[in-house]
């Protein structure tokens, strides 16, 4: 029996397992209250976006950009740095960057993970601006 062709295949499925175990963990948080908020800068608004990225991340890299310019015209929408605020990353269970928040009426109503939530966070802003 080739045990090196075994170990190899076994090593495949716990990553597999691993990667699965993070993507299911978004689904967790949804439905679940914002655990901010007592705490949110914007009073009366009835939606947030938290969007949580690492320096040493690539994808956020190309994506960080365009959250910024989100923060800057939105005070809903947050950049948080996950490695100079890790007790925030925390309080919302963050396990992999790029990751985004989604908030409404202080219920997480979605969580993305990855390149693509860019396209996602921009609906849900056009969605709820438009509503104010």
């Amino acid at each position: 029996m080739n045990y090196s062709l075994v170990f190899a295949l076994g090593i495949g499925v716990l990553i597999t397992l691993y990667f699965a175990r993070i993507y299911l963990s978004r689904f967790k948080l949804i439905g679940e209250p914002n655990p901010l908020q007592n705490n949110h800068q914007e009073g009366n608004s009835n939606w947030q976006i938290y969007y949580f990225y690492s320096p040493r991340c690539s994808a956020c890299k190309t994506i960080t950009p365009v959250i910024e310019e989100h923060s800057k015209q939105y005070k809903q929408v947050s950049a948080v740095d996950i490695s100079t605020d890790l007790a925030l990353a925390q309080q919302f269970h963050i396990r992999a960057t790029p990751t985004a928040v989604f908030i409404e009426n202080d219920i997480v109503s979605d969580v993305q993970l990855g390149s693509g939530i860019g396209q996602t966070m921009k609906d849900f802003i056009e969605k709820h601006a438009s509503a104010n």
